[in-house]
């Protein structure tokens, strides 16, 4: 996971200790709620330049922090992870 992406997450998961996040971190535990997702998707598109599929849009992808990343990563070029 790039910095970027984790840069990304920490304002939407308010009980996040603002440390390095953890791939298998619960989403929920750490505040993200489903108004806090449709926020966090607009985020990643704009942040990355990206347009996610709306087969993302699922419970499993929001479950961790390394589920989403994994969902998002496939439509971030090499470049962009790499920019953090």
């Amino acid at each position: 996971m790039p910095r970027s992406f984790q840069d990304a997450l920490l304002p939407h998961l308010p009980y996040a200790e603002g440390g390095e996040l953890r791939a298998d971190d619960d989403l929920a535990a750490l505040g993200l709620d489903s108004m806090g997702v449709v926020q966090l998707l607009a985020d990643l598109e704009d942040g990355f330049g990206v347009e996610l599929s709306d087969e993302l849009l699922t419970e499993e992808t929001f479950s961790t922090v390394g589920a989403l990343w994994a969902a998002v990563e496939e439509f971030v070029t090499p470049q962009v992870a790499l920019n953090d």
